[in-house]
């Protein structure tokens, strides 16, 4: 959720409120969709996103939870699940400011646009390294900081709302990337802490071995000798607790916490909403120097020390406006459930203890009754606003500017506050639909009426959400909890509603999704069939076409096809699944699905995808099927050959130069009796590929595919420039947006077929890099068995039989051509239809000595006539 300002004004005063930890030998609680993103930011620095770069991000996860298990840390990871009525507002702000970034193809937009299946790919990860998790019915935020407190454990995440918590938090951006070795004395008194290298065996790490120390204190001989020493690794970070921010320095009695939280304002409250009530505090004089926010938060906790829970809740809400008054309360009766809230989901999903005293919680009714019982027990005018002569911290702009220019400094405005502005501005956006208040089917009861003095403090016309999973079919929960399918499932049975984030796609299109309209229907029928009521309609959240606005669309006719049921209890379900590509147009749709359960398991529900995909996709052509089947023998077969993963060109090439230039020789005569094999695509075929492709077959393959793991920069008029093709992105945002919604549904038919692990079979840059290479190409097996695998036969063999078992059931395939520009366009070479701004980040490779090594490959004596390049026989002239 978030509360604004505050970690701005925590890390300003990180001395006071932050202090050093060294994290080892403890549970953990991570929260884990905050954990998702801060990790897919660090998967960027070496390289672009561009939608999906699901194998890097991969690595990068694995790669985290490797640390904790180093330093004997066991985490237990909570997800988010679907989005609660009231943040839909900020939803669809958020969404439309994506839209807005995303019509230009701006950098940044491409940079912060998180792929489609991300969490998917973070839940395989945590898999793979054994990490326990569950998905919460929705946000996670109060579940985490419940098992944190029974567990005993500190918090990891980024998230401003764990300052208000009573946890043990530790700030992401404060977690050390390395592992240190700390060897001391029992006292402590005498240590030194040293470096762990972390591509060690696991003898190795046992001995001690690869530790490099960098520091130590006290006597050497000490912790060196024969002593009792203690030795443990651990990562560097701070770890802040709400005795920090309550403490000797704020003196703020923990019970106000929850209207501290309130007042600074989150995500479900607009800070105009309480402007009356600024407006009417004041407090002793603050330095004028620092920023608005950072004045806002010190008024608020000085105003707070100086009331009661009761007398500061009543002049709160005293001060709202009359039709805001249930906002406001409702938010402080939230925040005060959020911290007497001590029943536990996860503490039993996970099979734990609880480490605290056992103590009955009290019920949402009980919580809001005694709140309601505390403020009728003041009596009326007990609590007056304080008007002492001092200055208040929302005095005009001009007294600000007056007194900043004789302090010789002019106050910015903060961040937070232009976000707020943007906030506003969006709450009366024309592009709001008249309906947003419909988007959610909500419960409601009616509140009983608070009085204050003559008049209702609260009126009884006050409706209250409550957001719970106990309709839920058990056989959901099962596999929703496990998150083995997406989070989007909550929206779709609770709310019946589905929130279409934009990828980085065309916003002058149909958004890339609608492809993927008949999934989705399907999926919401399925989860509709265990309610008593029948739902076939549900609201489908979107960017407008034409504009940059957010619309609603509301989807009819979300049924099962005419004669078919579903039933949970008898699963697997392929007939489902068949009648859903039998509507979608394939013609061998009964031989599609015999042949399938030949291809290797984990390739049948991608190539399905696929053959989904091409067919109903006019856009798609033969190059984009051949650019996703070299990312497949890319990931799959080269990678796991080299058991290395360097994606730098320039370092991969001098460490191999010598070995690929003697390889280069041998392979010369394997590669003139390549030809395409007369064989079926099946489990057969791909086990002796991946066993049958040698180290050397894989290198050579690389020493070429390698090029387009990186950006391509191109030089105009002086300056480097990115181009990116927004057509062809649109596609495999579609081709994205296909695969998305069959890992949602497959789960819910019981697995006909093994769900899509996208790490080992996509990356959007490298995809989108092979296409617009090969796409102009008059013949694209010949380029791939000239250029691509000159020196690799088996793989190019590999990619024809795989091409060739999409184009049986895609025959049109073969008449598809890229699709000629118009205008201006069509007279310029190669013209892109986007400009993209310069990047800061510079490209792992040297794109001109990749061309350089191309043109002395096919120079190396052999005469041969490459039919893509209408020149290459005056080579053999000359």
């Amino acid at each position: 959720m978030g509360v604004r300002g505050l970690t701005t004004f925590i890390e300003k005063n990180a001395a006071v409120y932050l202090k050093p930890h060294e994290l080892h030998d403890t549970k953990l609680v991570i929260d884990g969709d905050n954990l998702c993103v801060q990790l897919f930011k660090r998967s960027q620095k070496v390289g672009l996103a561009l939608g999906g770069n699901y194998d890097a991000y991969y690595r990068t996860v694995v790669d985290f939870f490797d640390k904790l298990q180093l330093v004997n840390v066991v985490p237990y990871v909570l997800l988010d699940g679907g989005y609660e009525s009231r943040k839909i507002a900020i939803v669809r702000y958020r969404m439309q400011q994506r839209i807005l970034k995303m019509k230009g193809f701006h950098v940044p937009a491409i940079n912060s646009a998180t792929p489609p299946m991300l969490r998917e790919v973070f839940v395989d990860a945590m898999r793979e390294s054994g990490v326990a998790f569950m998905r919460c019915a929705f946000e996670a935020d109060d579940e985490v900081a419940i098992l944190a407190r029974k567990l005993g454990c500190p918090v990891l995440s980024y998230d401003s709302d764990f300052y208000i918590h009573d946890v043990q938090y530790i700030p992401y951006v404060t977690l050390s990337s390395k592992v240190y070795r700390k060897v001391s004395d029992r006292e402590g008194e005498n240590f030194k802490v040293g470096i762990v290298e972390r591509k060690q065996t696991k003898k190795a790490r046992q001995r001690g071995d690869g530790v490099k120390y960098i520091a130590q204190c006290g006597d050497q001989d000490v912790v060196e000798g024969e002593g009792e020493v203690e030795t443990y690794s651990y990562l560097d970070c701070c770890l802040y607790t709400i005795d920090n921010l309550t403490g000797p320095h704020d003196q703020l009695g923990k019970e106000m916490i929850p209207l501290f939280a309130v007042l600074l304002g989150n995500d479900y409250i607009e800070r105009n909403v309480l402007r009356a009530f600024y407006e009417a505090i004041s407090t002793g004089r603050v330095n004028r120097k620092i920023n608005q926010q950072e004045r806002r938060l010190k008024v608020i906790l000085k105003w707070l020390q100086n009331h009661t829970f009761e007398s500061a809740t009543r002049a709160i809400i005293r001060h709202i406006k009359g039709e805001q008054k249930q906002q406001v309360y409702r938010q402080i009766l939230t925040a005060i459930r959020g911290y007497n809230c001590e029943d536990c989901v996860a503490l039993h999903y996970f099979g734990l203890q609880d480490q605290t005293a056992q103590e009955t919680p009290l019920k949402d009714d009980e919580i809001e009754k005694e709140l309601q019982t505390r403020l009728g027990a003041i009596a009326d005018g007990e609590e007056p606003m304080e008007t002492v002569d001092e200055a208040s911290f929302l005095d005009s702009e001009e007294e600000e500017e007056e007194t900043a220019s004789n302090e010789g400094q002019k106050e910015e405005k903060s961040k937070d506050d232009q976000e707020d502005e943007l906030s506003r501005h969006n709450s009366c956006d024309e592009e709001h639909d008249k309906d947003e208040n419909d988007l959610v089917q909500e419960e409601s009861d009616t509140e009983e009426i608070i009085m204050d003095g003559h008049e209702p403090l609260i009126g009884p016309e006050l409706k209250r959400n409550k957001f719970t999973d106990r309709n839920w079919p058990d056989w959901f929960k099962r596999i929703y909890s496990a998150a083995q399918v997406p989070r989007f499932l909550t929206d779709l049975i609770h709310s019946n509603l589905y929130i279409n984030y934009p990828q980085i796609e065309d916003v002058k299109r149909q958004d890339s999704n609608r492809l993927s309209g008949p999934i989705l229907r399907t999926v919401f029928a399925i989860l509709k069939t265990g309610f008593k009521v029948k739902t076939t309609e549900f609201k489908y959240v979107t960017r407008r076409v034409p504009g940059t606005g957010v619309v609603n669309v509301t989807v009819t006719d979300a049924c099962l096809p005419a004669g078919v049921e579903y039933d949970p209890a008898k699963l697997p379900n392929v007939t489902i699944l068949r009648k859903l590509f039998e509507a979608a147009g394939i013609e061998k749709c009964d031989e599609l699905f015999e042949t399938i359960r030949s291809v290797p398991s984990n390739l049948r529900l991608y190539f399905l995808a696929i053959i989904y995909w091409a067919k109903n996709c006019p856009d798609v052509n033969l190059a984009y099927v051949h650019a996703l089947v070299v990312c497949i023998l890319q990931l799959q077969i080269v990678d796991k050959a080299l058991k290395s993963l360097n994606r730098n060109v320039d370092q991969f090439r001098q460490a191999h130069r010598e070995y690929l230039e003697q390889q280069r020789q041998t392979s010369k005569t394997s590669e003139q009796s390549a030809g395409k094999p007369d064989v079926a695509f099946n489990r057969t075929f791909y086990n002796k590929l991946a066993s049958g492709t040698s180290r050397a077959s894989a290198l050579l393959a690389y020493d070429h595919l390698i090029q387009h793991f990186s950006y391509k920069e191109e030089e105009v008029r002086g300056r480097r420039k990115m181009w990116i093709e927004a057509g062809t992105m649109h596609t495999l945002a579609s081709f994205q947006s296909v695969c998305f919604n069959l890992y949602a549904l497959t789960p819910l038919l019981g697995y006909p077929v093994e769900n899509l692990r996208m790490h080992e079979l996509y990356n959007t840059l490298f995809v989108y890099n092979v296409y617009e290479g090969m796409k102009n190409r008059a013949d694209l097996g010949e380029y791939e068995r000239t250029v691509m695998f000159r020196h690799s036969p088996t793989l190019y063999a590999a990619v024809c039989v795989m091409v060739r078992f999409v184009e049986t059931y895609v025959p049109e395939l073969k008449g598809r051509t890229v699709r000629a520009k118009t205008g201006k366009a069509a007279k310029r070479k190669e013209q892109p239809l986007v400009h993209v701004q310069p990047i800061t980040i510079r490209p792992a490779n040297n794109w001109d000595e990749g061309k350089k090594d191309e043109s002395s490959e096919s120079d190396d004596g052999e005469g041969y006539v490459d039919v893509n390049n209408k020149f290459s026989q005056l080579l053999l002239a000359g």
